[in-house]
């Protein structure tokens, strides 16, 4: 859930820099749309066939004040349904919807140098059973908040530009229980309804582009402001928790000859200074603790490609990775043990598609997946954790 809400805050921040390098100055009001629908089924190497559905869809609109200001308001909605996940991050049947709104007014100081302040709201909801209503999720989600950019633009015929960004985010997570202290202390509510997801985001990036290569920097902290640290003897401490992430990315999107290309690669650190308690059973009266938990190194790899045969077909390949390596996470063996090795998981998917232009702003896809998910954590009864599936399926995507 905290890797989709940072990953929602850079992509709304993308969206609305990119919507406004492109727009005409002629223009008093510019429209901005896209809008991707997916549908798939699932088959996994253990169990049911399934199916699931994803929604993304941007609405903004830039409006020109006078020669140097502007403002632009955007809206959000994305559903992600049913579908094969990587490792430690959610079972297959999860669902999530979620409901963001950004305005930012935009200032030109000189020709090449742009401010750009705003307010952003975000209300995201989850779903882990089939009968949860939206309403009552465990991880459903309130944000609200701030930010200041500055663009620099260096080249106005390539589209180059340095962006300096800072996010601040009032995070809660109204319906969020803990389980373990409910059950040990059922009569005491206030530990366990006090907010301990509840947190404060901080986000700083710098992000240059230029000739449709992008890529950046981006350092987030998330300060906790209830959820305490956990110490050796089990008990919880006075040492707030604190998270952080450290993100290298960088992609381009070209065509040469008849192929059209763009491949992304990133790189995550990630540190908290949360510990855990491994209980093999319920009511284990000697749990091992585990410190530094949760800290971790991830690479993400993607590379599409697509082989446009004619103006309206395209023949698509991609290959994606995604690897993390715990840094003092030990993996389990299937009795629920740790071993010696630290925890590494991978998840690598390879995908073939037909495509069609249908016109200028719209096109449709049919694809199909293979996906092949192994670590050498074994102890798979909570989350599937070495797996491989297909999944067949049909795109839409409108963009204008």
């Amino acid at each position: 859930m905290k890797k989709l809400l940072l990953s929602a805050f850079i992509a709304a921040g993308l969206a609305g820099r990119l919507c406004a390098a492109s727009a005409e100055d002629s223009k008093i009001f510019t429209p901005f749309f896209d809008m991707t629908l997916s549908e798939a089924a699932f088959l996994p190497s253990e169990g049911n066939i399934f199916s699931g559905g994803n929604i993304n869809t941007q609405v903004g609109l830039l409006s020109k004040i006078t020669q140097k200001d502007q403002l632009f308001a955007l809206y959000n909605f994305n559903y992600s349904g049913a579908g094969f996940a990587p490792q430690d991050s959610k079972q297959f049947t999860d669902r999530s919807m979620a409901h963001g709104f950004n305005l930012e007014y935009r200032r030109s100081v000189t020709d090449r140098i742009r401010v750009r302040p705003g307010v952003g709201f975000n209300r995201g909801y989850s779903r882990t059973g089939a009968n949860e209503a939206w309403k009552n999720g465990l991880y459903n989600m309130n944000s609200a908040g701030g930010q200041l950019a500055a663009d620099y633009i260096f080249d106005e015929g390539k589209n180059g530009y340095v962006t300096l960004q800072y996010l601040l985010r009032t995070v809660t997570f109204p319906n969020y229980t803990d389980l373990l202290r409910e059950f040990q202390d059922p009569a005491n509510r206030a530990s366990v309804n006090g907010g301990l997801q509840d947190q404060t985001m901080g986000q700083v990036s710098l992000r240059p582009a230029w000739n449709k290569f992008f890529g950046g920097v981006t350092y987030t902290v998330q300060n906790y402001k209830n959820q305490k640290v956990v110490a050796a003897s089990g008990v919880y401490g006075d040492t707030k928790q604190k998270d952080t992430d450290t993100m290298l990315d960088f992609g381009f999107h070209h065509r040469l000859w008849i192929f059209e290309m763009y491949p992304m690669v990133s790189y995550t650190m990630h540190e908290s200074n949360q510990n855990f308690m491994k209980y093999k059973f319920l009511g284990d009266t000697a749990p091992e603790f585990a410190a530094s938990y949760y800290n971790f190194k991830e690479m993400n790899l993607s590379v599409p490609v697509d082989l446009n045969i004619t103006s309206k077909w395209a023949i698509g390949g991609a290959f994606s990775i995604q690897r993390r390596a715990y840094d003092k996470r030990y993996a389990r063996n299937a009795d629920n043990d740790f071993t010696t090795e630290k925890q590494v998981n991978t998840m690598t998917t390879l995908t073939g598609s037909i495509r069609k232009r249908i016109n200028e702003v719209a096109m449709v896809r049919l694809f199909g997946s293979l996906i092949v998910a192994n670590s050498n954590n074994k102890f798979e009864k909570y989350m599937p954790y070495n797996y491989t599936g297909n999944s067949f399926g049909l795109a839409y995507q409108l963009s204008y």
